[in-house]
């Protein structure tokens, strides 16, 4: 199983009709050439800048998905399309931990929520394996005390990324007063200082985002978005957010 990351970058004020000119104009098409959709994301603070994550079988699928971008009429239309409203698009391939739960586990298990949080480490050479090792044994236990379940795991592949990049994606809650909860519960825990000391020796720099669920045929996603509107779905899970600005 691999797994394709994407940072795109919207147009101010368009965000939410790319979402659905996606879900009708590219998200039927891309399935059927192997990318399975696991998660559509706005990304805290920069709300102009969204990030994708696709599951795919492997490397053969995405040589067939590249023939497709190359060659099919409908890709072509959706990269003319696709420019009215994102300004920029950066991927990478990433392989998943053997813990990381695929996209029929997430769909099995309880994985929605309105935020996440998502880590972004750079690993010094040679500690990607016994890193992600710890997070495993060591990390998920703790976080999931605290009321976070993983989401993925992944490590980027050489060549797509900068080299030993580690990402990880957790449940943060469905309101920010669920997320505040959390993080005092971590830094109450002494086992999480303990594993901040050690994780510095194997990340020298780490880099935190939210992450919000409100793209309505995302598998990862908030609960809100089956009871209430869009609207509402803001109001209640970001009232601090001035929506339509940048």
């Amino acid at each position: 199983m691999l797994y394709l990351y994407e940072s795109i970058t919207i147009v101010p004020r368009l965000q939410e009709e790319f979402w659905k000119v996606m879900g009708t104009d590219y998200l039927p098409e891309a399935e059927q050439n192997g990318m399975r959709l696991v998660g559509m994301f706005m990304v805290g603070i920069h709300y102009n800048e969204n990030l994708a994550l696709w599951e795919v079988d492997d490397w053969a699928v995405l040589d067939r998905l590249q023939d497709f971008h190359d060659n099919h009429p409908l890709a072509k239309v959706w990269e003319r399309e696709a420019v009215d409203y994102r300004t920029d698009w950066v991927g990478k391939v990433l392989e998943p931990a053997h813990f990381s739960p695929t996209l029929a586990q997430i769909k099995e298990g309880d994985y929605r929520a309105t935020i996440y949080l998502h880590t972004l480490a750079q690993v010094a050479p040679g500690k990607v394996d016994e890193y992600i090792r710890a997070i495993e044994k060591e990390l998920m236990p703790m976080a999931q005390g605290w009321g976070m379940k993983l989401v993925g795991c992944y490590h980027a592949v050489a060549g797509t990324a900068s080299g030993n990049e580690v990402i990880n994606v957790w449940t943060a809650g469905n309101i920010h007063s669920d997320w505040e909860k959390i993080r005092e519960a971590s830094l109450n825990d002494p086992a999480y200082k303990e594993w901040e000391a050690k994780a510095g020796k194997w990340r020298p720099k780490v880099t935190y985002r939210f992450l919000y669920g409100l793209v309505p045929y995302s598998p990862l996603r908030t609960p809100f978005l089956e009871e209430a509107g869009t609207e509402e779905v803001r109001t209640v899970a970001m009232p601090e957010v001035e929506w339509g600005k940048e």
